[in-house]
């Protein structure tokens, strides 16, 4: 059953709506021990759905919007991430059981992979690792560099023909 906001909420959550990237801020500051699991979980999304859900039961008389709305936002954020914990705990289990056996070609052709990184230059190697060994994505990578993606993909290209031309030229 869904439940139309009434203008009066709808007026409400507008102007909660700030306090959701902030809450948001402060979540991932204060779980950063969590980074892992809260850059795989739609923070936005749960935000703005607790926002209109306690839009339903805001009373102004009561309490301020950014503290009422933030503490709905924070628990809310926080359930997301023990959701997706606990799905992430139950799939560890199917992933040690369908464990693949090491194959000898594949082993030795990462070695080599590894060995010619160290012929990088330090941007370079550091990008390649964060990108495709630990799978940060190109959206943030360029939050933290500050160029645009474009720009990151064509390093990230020039790193891996430079990568080849390494690997090509070991013994």
């Amino acid at each position: 059953m869904t439940r139309r906001l009434t203008a009066e909420q709808q007026r409400f959550v507008e102007s909660a709506m700030p306090v959701i990237d902030a809450s948001i801020a402060a979540f991932r500051k204060r779980n950063a021990n969590r980074w892992q699991t809260v850059r795989r979980c739609d923070l936005k999304g749960a935000a703005q759905q607790a926002v209109c859900l306690a839009a339903l039961t805001y009373d102004p008389a009561k309490a301020g919007i950014s503290a009422y709305f933030s503490v709905a936002i924070q628990r809310a954020l926080m359930k997301e991430v023990a959701g997706r914990e606990r799905v992430d705990r139950r799939m560890v289990s199917a992933w040690v059981v369908h464990d693949r056996p090491s194959n000898p070609t594949h082993d030795r052709m990462k070695g080599r992979a590894i060995k010619a990184l160290a012929f990088l230059p330090p941007e370079e190697r550091r990008l390649l690792e964060d990108h495709l060994i630990e799978g940060v994505t190109l959206g943030r990578l360029c939050r933290e560099q500050g160029c645009h993606p474009r720009t990151l993909k064509k390093k990230i290209l020039r790193a891996i023909e430079k990568l080849r031309e390494a690997e090509s030229h070991l013994p």
